[in-house]
């Protein structure tokens, strides 16, 4: 991101912090909207198909989501290397980083495509297709075939998003979302591919995206410009150190919802499955609102901890997630009295009418923990934000281990045990995720008010000065200026004198939480002096 790009975003959340997250959390919102009505549509389309052709759909959507996953962390990484250069004004690193990125995902795809296609038939076997093995097998191949082209959309968008063309990277969005609403019916209807002309209408759609992307790196439209030469190690490591977790997340996550799928047709079999699937639709669509706002909460709290206002940050979150509960709980409620007629758009043929009853209680059921469940992006946020995304990522595994062993057992009692089970899981994780956030945010709020006023031998050291040490790179800094919001530092402090000095002199180490540690080593002040830091 350019240095007027981000001044600009600077001043507008210190003007007003409030505003500033509604701003970012518009459009957010408008590309979260999109990617569920292509769902949404999907499954309308689909399921006057059949329940079969519903359950087709939730059964592939792992598979496709995990594509989708590699494209989305690759891309994630490629946003931070690519920002990273333009920020120290290495444009020529930025363009070489942003060519590797596609090529990565080119030599994965080239990897990945053909051995997906190879083993669907046994994978969709062992994922419980049973009868369903030769419909899912055909509706999953133009997935697998496009593999590129799915991630390759992922990167693009990262990339835009790594100079600020945040507008042009939800036009990417939104017009893969347009052109498969305009194809989606054409394909499984017009040229009577039934629901295997979905997933042909999606890659089609996402190809023609990607298309606007290229053009505008072609065009020159764009401040970076793919630079493409042999992949090289420093800069994979580069793009991969964001990229790898985040892609590893998303995988494992996808990889337990297939294994959930197991779970749920033994409990409901296809027609089950079909249901879950509808429901976690609508579970979506009502979340985006949060979820739109936790992404800005997080962008609008970093800015305001970087200039170590925790008070204002707490301030504008807490208000935020006051109203986002407000109208949670308010959409919960009109979903609930309005559910037997939203299932309609899943139940209007007479092939799947006979899903309605069970569908809207199933419903009714999933609309009431929502107001738990929006506290797990609002929890995310809030780690993210004190970059604490490791916590993040493990709470998320934990609460899909902990669903997939309440499913184990509640499949073995009935559809509606499986119902009450998820109820009993997302409750529990939403609770976790949000009371991890904010025990983090509190205790580094905690460790930066104190940092001011380290007591040494029971006294304020008067006439020093305070430095630390990020992590394991020995690099020094001084506050209260320049401490980063990372609060995984070691204080010390050391003689006002110690500079004129130039050797040895004995200091105090104290950790974040403002607790005495030992004493430290002469040797490592004497090294901070020689690079004239104090």
């Amino acid at each position: 991101m350019r240095s007027d790009d981000s001044a600009r975003i600077v001043s507008s959340v210190l003007a007003n912090p409030r505003k500033a997250v509604t701003a970012a959390a518009v459009p957010i919102a408008i590309a979260l909207l999109l990617a569920q009505i292509n769902s949404f549509v999907d499954a309308v389309w689909c399921s006057s198909l059949g329940p079969e052709a519903l359950s087709v759909i939730g059964l592939s959507a792992v598979l496709y989501l995990m594509i989708v996953g590699i494209g989305n962390g690759i891309g994630a990484g490629a946003t931070v290397a690519v920002a990273r250069r333009l920020g120290t004004g290495d444009n020529k690193g930025a363009n070489q980083v942003a060519g590797q990125a596609i090529l990565l995902i080119a030599v994965i795809a080239a990897v990945l495509t053909p051995v997906l296609l190879l083993v669907r038939v046994p994978l969709l076997t062992a994922m419980g297709a049973g009868p369903l093995v030769g419909i899912a097998s055909n509706y999953v191949i133009p997935f697998f075939a496009g593999a590129f082209v799915i991630m390759f959309n992922g990167v693009v968008a990262g990339i835009l998003r790594a100079e600020g063309a945040n507008s042009k990277a939800m036009f990417v969005l939104v017009t893969g979302s347009v052109f498969n609403l305009i194809l989606d019916p054409i394909f499984i209807f017009s040229f009577g591919m039934g629901v295997t002309g979905s997933p042909v209408a999606t890659v089609l759609a996402t190809g023609i995206a990607s298309m606007v992307g290229i053009y505008w790196y072609v065009s020159g439209r764009t401040y970076v410009r793919p630079a493409f030469c042999r992949l090289k190690k420093p800069l994979l490591d580069d793009i991969m150190v964001v990229g790898l977790p985040q892609t590893a997340e998303l995988c494992m996550i996808a990889g337990m919802n297939l294994l959930l799928n197991v779970f749920i047709i033994r409990g409901g079999g296809t027609d089950g499955l079909a249901i879950y699937s509808m429901m976690g639709i609508f579970v979506a669509m009502v979340t985006i609102p949060a979820a739109a706002y936790a992404s800005a909460l997080m962008i609008t709290s970093t800015v305001m901890l970087a200039r170590d206002d925790y008070k204002g940050a707490w301030s504008v979150h807490w208000n935020m997630v006051v109203l986002i509960m407000i109208g949670m709980i308010i959409t919960a409620a009109l979903v609930f009295f309005a559910a037997d007629d939203l299932v309609l758009a899943f139940t209007y043929s007479e092939r799947t009418a006979h899903l309605r009853p069970e569908m809207a209680k199933a419903l009714r059921i999933f609309i009431t923990f929502t107001p738990a469940y929006i506290l797990i992006p609002l929890g995310s946020s809030l780690l993210q934000t004190v970059r604490k995304v490791h916590v993040s990522a493990t709470s998320s595994i934990a609460r899909k281990l902990f669903t997939l062993a309440v499913y184990a057992v509640a499949s073995t009692i009935s559809l509606e045990a499986m119902y009450w089970g998820y109820w009993v899981s997302e409750v529990i994780g939403g609770v976790m995720m949000y009371s991890l956030g904010l025990y983090f945010f509190f205790r580094i709020k905690k460790a930066n008010e104190t940092k001011d006023t380290v007591i040494v031998d029971g006294e304020v050291p008067g006439g020093r000065k305070f430095i630390f040490c990020e992590g394991e790179c020995p690099t020094y800094y001084e506050i209260p200026d320049s401490v980063p919001t990372d609060v995984a530092l070691e204080y010390v402090t050391v003689p006002a004198d110690a500079s004129s000095a130039g050797m040895g002199a004995a200091f105090v180490s104290v950790s974040n939480d403002a607790e005495a540690g030992k004493d430290g080593d002469a040797e490592s002040v004497s090294s901070s002096l020689k690079k004239g830091t104090l």
